[in-house]
């Protein structure tokens, strides 16, 4: 899952575009290694596993060229639709050296509860609203869509929040979501979900003002302290 993320990401450029066509990239295992802190053993696996899952189809092997399948609307018989990947939140660390590893680096490589992290940041991302970085939905939602049991759930969500790729906020009434800018109808919160915002989707001004629980906390108090004053 790590590294398809990457490939998603590495695949959605310009230059890779021109050189290898849309949807395609070119890389090498070296490349991988590096940007995802992985052994090439782990690479070499992972690419396998990604191929016979066929979610990348390999179209040359010195240096490695792939293409991402299911993203071509041109293909129906593949087609399955997309999403916004936060590529820049993402990648951010390449921006500074290009010999630095991109943050997707220092998420877990092993363990079952990292693998269902990103199982549940895909799906987080695939009911992201459209306008926002804000996915709405409730725990049962998620353990029937992901196949998770609640407790994986949990653990899941706990790594992606401690590897700042989320920040979660319970959701009870209509006041919450308006203090973040984003009024839903009254239907939305039945089953009280959870609102998940995701880290750099959108601009960095508008994740620096509500991407945070401490954020939400000082906008919360500030506002209570100017109904206090006017009364």
């Amino acid at each position: 899952m790590k590294i398809y993320i990457a490939l998603v990401a590495m695949a959605d450029d310009k230059k890779q575009e021109r050189n290898v066509g849309k949807h395609c990239l070119r890389t090498t295992y070296e490349e991988i290694q590096l940007y995802l802190k992985l052994s090439r053993a782990m690479v070499c696996e992972g690419l396998k596993l990604l191929e016979a899952a066929d979610a990348i189809e390999r179209l040359g092997y010195k240096p490695l060229v792939y293409r991402i399948k299911g993203l071509d609307p041109k293909k129906p018989e593949e087609w399955k639709g997309h999403v916004k990947l936060p590529k820049g939140h993402l990648f951010g660390m390449r921006r500074y050296s290009s010999d630095l590893p991109i943050m997707l680096a220092d998420y877990p490589s092993r363990g079952k509860a990292a693998m269902n992290g990103l199982v549940i940041y895909l799906l987080l991302l695939s009911v992201c609203q459209r306008d926002t970085n804000v996915s709405l939905i409730s725990y049962d939602q998620i353990q029937k869509r992901a196949g998770l049991f609640s407790k994986d759930v949990r653990q899941a969500i706990d790594i992606l929040v401690n590897h700042d790729l989320i920040s979660v906020l319970r959701v009870t009434d209509e006041t919450t979501l308006e203090a973040f800018g984003l009024p839903l109808p009254t239907q939305a919160l039945k089953g009280s979900p959870n609102v998940y915002l995701i880290k750099g989707v959108k601009g960095r001004r508008y994740n620096e003002r509500i991407n945070t629980l401490e954020n939400y906390a000082a906008l919360t108090a500030n506002h209570q302290a100017t109904q206090d004053f006017s009364e």
